[in-house]
């Protein structure tokens, strides 16, 4: 009798041991899954407004509002140097992408007599889909064609009061055509702080290049590119995850993202 019970409290415990691993794989599968599609919102909401930093005092004061993404109303104070974006997600924009915003970007430019011109762009109650966006960002001309970009402790909060914070050092080489914007290429680092409290970086590691043409028609994702997303597990572990940008057309954009188990998925606004 007590050998049958050995052998059945043997079989239970080995029973339970491989439903819990078979659990703990699917939580683990689960997770990554959600951290991917989360770095890949966060990473589209840096870049959505990107456009709109990237522009002199000047461009607004010439660039219809149809002609930038979600066709905001645009205020120039030439006294002030300053340029306020308000959008409103009900407005009615014939652009050929329908991500939507609120709120205002307010961009700040020192005086022109300054040798290397420099303006913020703040976040005003500003909502991207359904992601809210908090702080600012800082941007620098190093020359004709290059612009420094730098920022500390964005904030941005889902619908579902799921938070990152992250800061960023970047650089963004621009193409002109008789000195208009036509793209961007991107490189750089951000940083930050997930939901749950890990560590994460995002590395351009191969430029990010968009197109103005794309931007004008709320196309925000980037044409080519390569990111790598490093995420912290504690204990000196961290997991790998990547995402490549290409296109199928014009402003067409596939994004597959790798996830470190092997996995690919598609994602898409």
């Amino acid at each position: 009798m007590k050998r049958h019970y050995k052998t059945f409290l043997l079989l239970f415990i080995t029973s339970l041991s491989l439903s819990c691993e078979e659990d703990e794989g699917k939580i683990i599968q689960m997770d990554l899954s959600i951290e991917s599609n989360q770095l890949f919102k966060l990473s589209t909401v840096w870049s959505e407004s990107l456009y709109f930093g990237l522009l002199s005092f000047e461009d607004f004061s010439l660039t219809p509002s149809n002609e930038l993404p979600g066709c905001p109303n645009i205020l120039v104070e030439s006294q002030l140097n300053r340029v306020t974006l308000t959008f409103d997600p009900s407005a009615n924009c014939d652009q050929s992408g329908k991500a939507k915003r609120s709120g205002k970007l307010i961009l700040q430019y020192l005086p022109v007599s300054n040798l290397m011109p420099q303006w913020t762009m703040t976040y005003q109650d500003y909502i991207f889909q359904n992601d809210t966006i908090k702080g600012a960002r800082e941007f620098a001309v190093i020359n004709s064609n290059q612009v420094d970009e730098s920022f500390t402790k964005l904030k941005t909060t889902s619908n579902k009061r799921v938070s990152h914070t992250f800061s960023g050092s970047l650089n963004h080489s621009l193409s002109k055509l008789r000195l208009k914007l036509i793209g961007m290429s991107s490189s750089g680092i951000i940083s930050g702080t997930n939901p749950a409290g890990r560590l994460f970086t995002i590395e351009l590691s191969s430029p990010r290049e968009a197109l103005v043409t794309c931007y004008k028609q709320n196309e925000v994702l980037p044409i080519s590119g390569k990111e790598t997303w490093t995420i912290s597990r504690g204990q000196n572990r961290v997991i790998v995850h990547t995402i490549n940008y290409e296109t199928s057309g014009t402003c067409n954009v596939i994004a597959t993202v790798k996830l470190s188990d092997g996995r690919n998925l598609i994602v898409s606004i």
